[in-house]
């Protein structure tokens, strides 16, 4: 029997989390757990969600819904930042927990991406307790945080902003996550009409303010949007 996830999309809402290059952290964290959360549904996982949209949610909050969802395992998605040249993949585990599942999601990510490998690591507070709350406040819950890059470093993103590289890491996460979980993985299949494109129109308006309107709340909903002018 095949055991359970949930994913966390880091920061959401009113908390941005790191930016640079012209990314918010809160939108690439929230990309990457939709793709993630897809697959695994398409391959027969239980897995849920901390969020599904731009939503804010609270560090309490978020702990909660990882307690009480009755997962496994947790998958922590962030980019990191510093000071512009820093960069590299990072995962952190809690130190209760074994290093191995960390290393596996690290290591794939580079053999996948060609980023380097900055460091797999737990940290403690002085009185011994993990410092990460989403180690800390997730009970029995076995959370991994993944740092896929960092944000305000060129290079990091130059590749993550291509939109086939960035599927491509998720894809290798699930996996792994298949792997972690006992659960059989099977390649994304690709279309045989992947030339064809075929779009739909969810509103036309003369008054602009209404199309950003629209606009917002599709972004919201997760959904990619954007505006043009005939």
């Amino acid at each position: 029997m095949s055991k359970s996830i949930i994913l966390d999309a880091g920061h959401g809402g009113s908390d941005v989390g790191a930016t640079g290059n012209g990314l918010l952290e809160k939108n690439l964290t929230l990309k990457m757990t939709n793709y993630q959360y897809k697959r695994l549904k398409e391959l027969g996982a239980k897995v849920q969600r901390t969020r599904s949209g731009d939503q804010t949610v609270s560090s309490t909050k978020r702990t909660q819904i990882v307690r009480q969802s009755g997962a496994d395992v947790c998958i922590s998605n962030h980019f990191n930042a510093f000071n512009g040249k820093a960069r590299g993949v990072e995962t952190i585990h809690s130190y209760l927990a074994k290093s191995t599942f960390a290393k596996n999601l690290a290591n794939v990510i580079v053999k996948t991406s060609g980023l380097p490998l900055r460091r797999v690591f737990t940290r403690r507070l002085n009185n011994g307790k993990d410092y990460y709350y989403m180690h800390r406040q997730t009970g029995s819950v076995r959370t991994v945080i993944i740092e896929y890059g960092f944000i305000d470093n060129k290079q990091d993103m130059n590749y993550f902003k291509n939109e086939s590289n960035f599927y491509k890491v998720g894809e290798a996460i699930v996996k792994e996550i298949c792997k972690e979980i006992g659960l059989s993985y099977k390649p994304k299949k690709e279309s045989n009409q992947s030339s064809s494109l075929y779009k739909v129109q969810t509103g036309a308006f003369k008054d602009k303010k209404n199309a950003q309107q629209l606009e917002k709340k599709l972004k919201k909903d997760g959904y990619e949007s954007f505006i043009t002018k005939e």
